[in-house]
């Protein structure tokens, strides 16, 4: 009787999966935006609502600290569990130890010297801890002694060689093997490591490219390659780090993935396994070993035994599901296979019986955000399981009073994870949270959201479904650099804004300004990334990679691609620009995801391209100093070569807004002589990201005035043009990390603009740049990419079948553009705003000039580069020369010098990719 209830209660687990969609059409076209209103954070309901299109509602018990936990382990006395965030300048600066029985953290933030941290292991007894991770560009692995009740002290470090590309190693997951040896995977040098704790002597085992996981079974070790198999003559490759990568021809991704296997009697390759693209964690059950392929939404079924791959499940927490769930860490409990769901939050449980049955999806638990690693708690039966972005960006707000009014902060980078502990689940508990999952990701509706395009249908300026007809026929895409809401529009008077946090008011962006009072006013808009490696990611994929979300949580130690250059973090599928070219709309990019910017002529100033400008635009009469055609935009990502427009220059603030729209100006006044304007048009126009306070660089209100100029210059150019009829321009930072927001530091101005859209309005409903995404998709006739815009609405709201053709005259600069930093009199510009300027505050704006001086190769010339200054250092900079030299930054007590910041924990992180 006890078999056929269990039966039962298997079979009506089944039922509500796989009834779930069929049974929820009602759900979308109830409620047009499934998030409503609501504020990214956490929710009256106790959920948390995070800017990546999804709410948070983790099962079992939650314990939440500062940073990104990467890793989590479980002493072998089941006592206690170790985790260990990712970088120690997101809240969080190491281990954390929690108490399996009461559920409490006994040990917080302990310190291992270390900037960016990964891997944990405990020797057999539990008397030792083991950490990986880096201290500026040196790998590193730190030895620690455990006491009775579970503490770790750190005992010593050992210092890793440099990788054979040259610069950090960068060591990634350890375990321990019975004769206490350490086996690191060493991800830069494409090796295996093994270490003798008690001498530090290492001997590196090469493997295959870009090692991640490792596991040890009896005399053998396997591990995981996650950038794939070594390249041959004949494959397309993309550099990543310093080794070639095999990538797919059309989108860039890396396209295969292997698992080396080891004899540690010999310390020889005997055999390599093809898996999945991708593979990272791994866990054994018997004779076999599971893999989770992250890039393929797989699992590899290895058997030890021949080493040969004895089945592949298909990971799909529903039916017919996209890609995008980034399984990334399995166990097996009871031949129950745990498999967590990187994008999705969830931990989905799968009936495992062997490798010739395929097994059944019993359902999902949720977690917080973005889980990376399970481990197991048998005493108390319970799964713990490590959430690297927890409840998002909630961690210490900074506080302000100006004028006795007290003003509060949030950024990006104040992240609190989490460790869910999740009892072993029952069928009711399976049944309850894999409803909650699909509330969680928008899946209720799904059927709705895609369903098949109708015949016959009207066109309008938002089509209900991909593929029906629009009155839009050209959309432009733009992105811009790192500002959130309250840093531009908090002074505009209506709206969710905190005018004590506007460095760059009305004065600064009258365009901006303009722009958000003469279309809809979007004030609750977020970026989904926090930098530029995840931002432009998520701005053009509609997801992020879990390698690429990871980089981030872990200081980006084996690369930065601030758009692009790293095609381990381009997503298997695609970019809006390959979907287009899939369904054949035409596509032209202006900037976007490109890696530089080369000629022959001298480069020079900013000046020299300042003036070029104003040859350009009529103003002055001249040579150029370097002829359109003789610098060229360069690129990674194959599928973009054909469709960029390589005079249009990539991110460099040497280079002037101004000058990118005349660039932009003469091929769009092309497009309209012959007629042949693309579909889609992406651009990336940044100079509002500013320079600081570098000598001969405009002042940052100057660079953000000179990127206001171009938006509305852009705006007016199209407005004035044939195409205005049919055409909507989305405007969107890439992230808004440079900069506070008193609601959070997601929160971005973001613009929808065309004769199609409500004027004067002001929407306060949840979008992302996910939104936008899907809303291009829903307008070019192109079916999502991905389980994330599949998920998302468009923003159907903010459009209207009765346009209004007005055309947008742009509004002139209130400020010149040409101020530059440092001139004419040395640090005039920077103390324009200081109320009080005396000794003290000359000389600390002269410290935050030498600072920025110092700095200014990184945002200027062939090695500029997006966020490759650190943040919170740049934050003050701005903050100082947009507020004044009197201002304390928000949360500091008084103005700091450059040296008083860096000892700040926000500065302490190398900077990005500085291996």
């Amino acid at each position: 009787m006890m078999k056929k209830k269990g039966n039962k209660k298997k079979l009506l687990a089944g039922i509500t999966l796989s009834t779930m969609l069929l049974g929820s059409a009602g759900v979308y076209a109830a409620n047009d935006n499934a998030f409503g209103e609501r504020l990214v954070g956490p929710q009256a309901d106790g959920s948390v609502l995070v800017p990546a299109n999804q709410l948070i509602t983790p099962a079992g018990k939650q314990i939440e600290f500062g940073g990104n936990p990467i890793s989590v382990a479980v002493n072998p006395n089941g006592k206690t569990a170790a985790t260990i965030v990712g970088r120690n300048n997101y809240g969080g600066k190491g281990i954390n130890i929690v108490d399996l029985s009461t559920g409490k953290l006994t040990t917080q933030d302990l310190s291992l010297g270390l900037s960016q941290m990964w891997g944990l292991a405990y020797s057999a007894d539990g008397s030792q801890l083991y950490a990986t991770g880096s201290s500026g560009t040196t790998g590193k692995v730190v030895v620690m002694s455990v006491s009775e009740d579970g503490t770790p002290t750190v005992k010593k470090s050992i210092n890793l060689p440099k990788a054979s590309v040259g610069g950090n190693i960068n060591p990634l997951d350890i375990v321990v093997t019975q004769e206490g040896k350490l086996l690191v995977a060493l991800n830069r040098d494409n090796s295996l490591g093994v270490i003798d704790p008690q001498t530090s002597s290492v001997t590196k085992v090469a493997v295959e490219n870009a090692p991640t996981g490792v596991l040890v079974k009896g005399n053998l070790a396997y591990v995981t390659n996650q950038g794939g198999r070594t390249a041959k003559e004949g494959d397309t490759t993309v550099n990543s780090s310093g080794t070639n990568m095999v990538v797919d021809p059309k989108t860039g991704a890396t396209s295969t993935g292997t698992v080396s296997v080891i004899d540690l009697t010999t310390n020889t390759v005997t055999k390599t396994v093809e898996v999945g693209v991708q593979p990272e964690r791994m866990t054994q059950s018997g004779q076999y070993i599971f893999v989770a392929n992250t890039n393929s939404d797989t699992i590899s079924v290895i058997d030890s035994k021949t080493n040969t791959v004895a089945q592949t499940i298909d990971i799909k927490p529903y039916p017919k599901a996209a890609k995008g769930s980034a399984p990334n860490a399995v166990k097996m409990v009871d031949n129950k296979l745990m498999v967590s769901l990187g994008r999705d939050n969830a931990i989905a449980v799968y009936d495992w019986q062997g490798p010739k049955k395929t097994p059944e999806l019993q359902g999902l638990l949720p977690t917080a955000w973005f889980p990376v690693d399970i481990a197991v708690d048998s005493q108390n039966k319970k799964l713990i399981v490590a959430n690297a972005d927890g409840i998002g960006s909630r961690g210490p707000a900074r506080d302000l009073t100006i004028q006795g009014v007290k003003v509060t902060g949030k950024s990006s980078y104040a992240q609190i994870g989490s460790l869910s502990l999740i009892p072993f689940p029952s069928t009711e508990d399976l049944a309850k949270g894999t409803k909650q999952v699909f509330a969680n990701n928008n899946w209720f509706g799904l059927k709705n959201l895609n369903a098949k395009p109708r015949h016959n249908k009207k066109p309008v300026a938002m089509p209900e479904r991909v593929g029906e007809p629009s009155t839009i026929k050209h959309v432009f895409y733009i992105i811009k650099e790192n500002r959130t809401y309250d840093q531009v529009l908090g002074d505009l008077g209506k709206g969710n804004g905190e005018p004590a946090l506007t460095q760059f008011p009305k004065a600064v962006t009258p365009n901006i300004h303009k722009l958000a009072s003469t279309f809809p006013l979007l004030d609750n808009v977020y970026t989904s990334g926090i930098q530029s490696a995840s931002g432009h990611q998520w701005v053009m994929q509609g997801t992020n990679t879990d390698y690429e979300d990871k980089e981030t949580d872990s200081a980006n130690v084996r690369s930065y691609p601030g758009g692009a250059g790293d095609p381990m973090a381009y997503a298997p599928t695609g970019h809006l620009w390959d979907q287009a070219a899939k369904n054949n709309i035409s596509v032209e990019n202006f900037g976007e995801d490109t890696t530089g910017f080369t000629g022959s002529a001298p480069f020079g100033t900013w000046t020299d391209w300042y003036k070029d400008y104003q040859i350009l635009s009529g103003q002055k009469e001249g040579e150029l100093h370097v002829p359109i055609g003789n610098y060229s935009a360069t690129y990674d990502i194959p599928s973009l070569g054909p469709i960029t427009y390589k005079p249009f220059p990539t991110f460099d603030t040497n280079i002037p807004d101004q000058y990118r729209f005349e660039i932009f100006k003469q091929r769009f006044e092309e497009h309209v002589k012959n007629k042949d304007l693309p579909a889609l048009n992406t651009l990336w126009v940044m100079d509002d990201h500013t320079a600081g306070n570098a000598t001969g660089s405009p002042t940052p209100q100057a660079m953000v005035a000179d990127n206001d100029l171009a938006i509305g210059k852009i705006v007016d150019l199209i407005s004035h043009s044939p195409y205005w009829k049919d055409s909507v321009i989305f405007i969107t930072q890439d992230d808004s990390q440079n900069g506070l927001d008193h609601v959070d530091g997601h929160r971005q101005p973001a613009h929808v603009i065309s004769p199609w859209v409500k004027k004067g309005i002001t929407d306060s409903h949840y979008w992302t740049v996910i939104n936008m995404v899907r809303s291009i998709e829903q307008i070019l006739g192109l079916p999502a990419m991905n389980q994330n815009d599949a998920a998302a609405e468009p923003m159907s709201e903010l459009f209207t079948n009765k346009p209004d053709f007005t055309p947008y005259n742009f509004e002139p600069n209130q400020i010149p553009l040409d101020t530059l930093n440092g001139q004419p009199n040395a640090n005039t510009a920077a103390l324009a705003n200081t109320e009080q300027v005396t000794t003290e505050s000359k000389e600390l704006s002269k410290k935050w000039t030498e600072w920025s001086n110092k700095n200014k190769n990184l945002f200027t010339g062939k090695h500029a580069s997006p966020d490759e200054v650190n943040a919170n250092m740049l934050n003050h900079s701005v903050w100082y020369a947009t507020k004044g030299f009197d201002q304390p930054y928000p949360g500091d007590k008084q103005p700091l010098s450059p040296e008083e910041v860096q000892k700040q924990p926000e500065s302490s992180a190398p900077n990005p990719a500085n291996n």
